[in-house]
């Protein structure tokens, strides 16, 4: 079981997150923003949802390509698949 005062941490930190604007460039970079609508959801009795705007960047975290949005693992075998295929061609 949950204890109340965390339940209040967590209701708070996303009632916060909800109530923000989306941020629409990137710190680093300066391109525009992608802002992938995410859900969230409270333990315990209350049961809460949120849906937050979770922001990538499709330069720097996508690196210009939302088909990349992937674990790395799965993007590194990807990557040595094209390179062994262009040896055999």
């Amino acid at each position: 079981m949950i204890s109340q005062n965390l339940q209040c941490a967590i209701d708070n930190l996303f009632d916060t997150l909800t109530s923000e604007p989306p941020r629409e460039y990137c710190f680093k970079c300066g391109s525009k923003m992608m802002n992938l609508a995410t859900t969230f959801f409270s333990p315990g009795p209350s049961g809460k949802i949120w849906t937050v705007p979770l922001p990538a960047c499709p330069r720097c975290d996508l690196k210009e390509d939302a088909a990349k949005f992937v674990p790395s693992v799965v993007c590194w075998r990807s990557n040595n698949a094209d390179a062994a295929r262009k040896k055999r061609e």
